[in-house]
């Protein structure tokens, strides 16, 4: 059996999020008979969440200093990763992909770039440009991502693959995480709770969430909304409450670590997000039995492709959006319906062992293509 190849991952950051707690599931299941990782962040000095569950696996994690040079930066890497010796680098986030290239040509190894959320979000000049023409593959968590990516490299043969995320089932009892939530945080035990997570800036629309508690509060009053997590806007959004009348319908929790640990409590998930790769959050709550309301968009229908998984409404339609709430709030049974729906579709179709066969493919691929080997 020949030994493991080293594979170096170069992470923009290893706070909490998505695309961390993913390379976190990679990292925790990948066959260290094969490969030997080695990871590197580009956030350094700010002890993010992820890192120490990454050196509990017994992984070495290297922080790249901060340079306001970029060309400096990539010497950091290359100076970090040379004793090493790796024989894959991979740029886990886009913006870490444009660091792995430059430091895989230096070290003449291959390279795999990464796009962790929409492409039209991660398109930046200098990156695309070095992704597009030094990368030998690349790696989408979505199939709208992968599409809109290879429609842009032009005649450029660029290997392009498509790894969706993968879901680990929360075994938590709904009682239980509704008593702990309602002790921590005074959330209203007797309402049903209306959850959205995800970093609170302008592509995720949070102030949409606002609108509908406003429009519901006119209508109902057996609701209360939970809006988990952090980000420029939260100052932003808590004036917004204030001045539109829903604080007593709304809490704020703040950045909650494992947030997904708590999906079990609550009763719907809304997600007006407009821009994303294969949101976690989704495949979160559609695990914990949650129905889901969010826009008609591909990467929404490529996690719940069928109307009786998800509520799903033209981008922007705050009317239908409004509607689709109403209705699970009047009723239970399509709550508990849909819910079922989507939970057996997510834990069937989007477990570890798939996601870690998938990854595995890439990386055989990207080294059998390589002339070193």
């Amino acid at each position: 059996m020949s030994a493991p190849k080293t594979v170096a991952i170069i992470a923009g950051q290893l706070a909490v999020g998505g695309a961390e707690r993913q390379l976190y599931l990679w990292l925790s299941n990948l066959d260290r008979g094969k490969f030997k990782p080695v990871v590197l962040t580009l956030h350094p000095h700010h002890d993010d969440y992820w890192e120490k569950p990454i050196k509990a696996l017994g992984i070495p994690l290297l922080r790249v200093p901060q340079k306001t040079n970029r060309l400096q930066r990539v010497s950091e890497v290359v100076k970090l990763l040379r004793p090493f010796k790796p024989d894959l680098i991979h740029g886990w986030h886009f913006f870490a992909s444009a660091y792995a290239v430059l430091a895989a040509r230096l070290l003449g190894v291959p390279c795999v770039g990464g796009i962790r959320s929409s492409y039209a979000a991660n398109q930046r000049n200098l990156e695309t440009f070095l992704v597009q023409r030094f990368c030998d593959g690349v790696v989408a968590n979505s199939s709208s991502a992968a599409q809109a990516y290879r429609s842009s490299l032009g005649n450029r043969g660029q290997p392009v693959f498509t790894v969706p995320n993968a879901i680990v089932d929360s075994y938590a009892s709904r009682e239980m995480v509704r008593e702990e939530l309602s002790a921590r945080f005074g959330l209203p035990g007797d309402k049903v709770w209306i959850c959205s997570i995800g970093r609170m800036e302008p592509l995720k629309r949070f102030d949409i969430l606002l609108e509908m508690a406003r429009r519901l509060g006119a209508t109902h009053g057996n609701f209360h909304f939970v809006l988990i997590g952090d980000g420029p806007e939260k100052s932003r959004l808590e004036g917004l409450a204030e001045s539109i009348g829903v604080t007593e319908r709304v809490t704020f929790l703040g950045e909650v670590p494992n947030a997904a640990n708590w999906m079990k409590g609550m009763d719907v998930f809304c997600f007006p997000s407009t821009s994303e790769g294969l949101p976690n959050v989704i495949m979160e709550a559609a695990a914990a039995g949650l129905p889901v309301v969010a826009w008609k968009l591909p990467f929404i229908e490529e996690l719940l492709p069928d109307k009786s998984m998800a509520l799903l409404s033209n981008p922007g339609d705050l009317d239908s959006m409004f509607k689709d709430l109403s209705g699970l709030l009047n009723s239970q049974s399509l709550r508990e319906s849909t819910g079922m729906a989507a939970q057996k579709h997510i834990l069937e179709n989007f477990g570890v062992e798939r996601y870690v066969r998938e990854m595995t493919s890439v990386y055989d691929s990207v080294l059998v293509a390589d002339k070193r080997f």
